[in-house]
């Protein structure tokens, strides 16, 4: 009863952020999230000590958003002890709420794997993470974006998403995709091209930010991702 009260929280959270973090994107209202070069400075204990873990456990549920993402990181891959989604979506989504880029995108991952909220939803936090610098989740926006399957389906912002990512990242350069924009209409092209130029502005001013916080000191390393 209380892990499904917990859990009922935490989708309510979600709804919220989704909520806010697609207002936040449509208007171009500014967030609290800090310069990648602040963020990533924070030092926190990666082991996993009985200490190490009092110490930012305590951090965390005093609503420190790098030990939240910590917390969360090492829950949804079983770093120290084995993996647990709900812990993992609990802590995450407490960092994701504070628009701390990694912790949207883990948090939606999270979610992908316990299957318990929509495609929409997943789309507004890997964007959300993509737009605030995070470039690993920028695959996943154009992914969702060019699924003919999925709700969200929208070839216009992919294109737009495609054109951004590609250069810089080889799964969304995939063959795939290119067949799949090569079916846009005249007018799906000429909106792709105006939300392209739109991207490309609004991208110039951020600052990007690779995956952070896990896991010095343990075997699982510090090879969080691909950036």
């Amino acid at each position: 009863m209380k892990m499904h009260k917990s859990m009922l929280i935490v989708l309510l959270q979600l709804a919220l952020l989704s909520a806010c973090s697609s207002s936040a994107s449509r208007s171009g209202a500014a967030d609290k999230v800090l310069a990648a070069s602040q963020v990533t400075a924070v030092v926190l204990p990666q082991d996993c000590s009985a200490e190490s873990h009092m110490l930012v456990k305590e951090r965390a549920d005093g609503g420190d958003m790098h030990a939240q993402h910590l917390m969360g990181i090492k829950a949804l891959y079983g770093v120290c002890d084995d993996p647990s989604l709900d812990v993992a979506i609990f802590y995450l989504s407490k960092s994701a709420k504070q628009f701390f880029p990694p912790s949207m995108f883990h948090l939606a991952t999270a979610l992908q794997l316990g299957g318990i909220t929509s495609d929409g939803e997943l789309l507004d936090l890997f964007r959300g993470a993509a737009e605030r610098g995070f470039s690993k989740a920028e695959y996943n926006v154009v992914a969702y974006y060019l699924d003919r399957h999925s709700p969200v389906y929208d070839i216009a912002q992919g294109y737009a998403w495609h054109a951004f990512c590609a250069p810089h990242d080889f799964f969304c350069g995939m063959d795939e995709f290119d067949r799949r924009l090569s079916r846009m209409s005249k007018r799906e092209l000429a909106r792709g091209e105006v939300l392209k130029a739109r991207l490309f502005e609004k991208m110039k001013t951020v600052e990007k930010m690779s995956d952070v916080f896990c896991c010095r000191g343990t075997s699982f390393g510090a090879g969080m991702g691909r950036h």
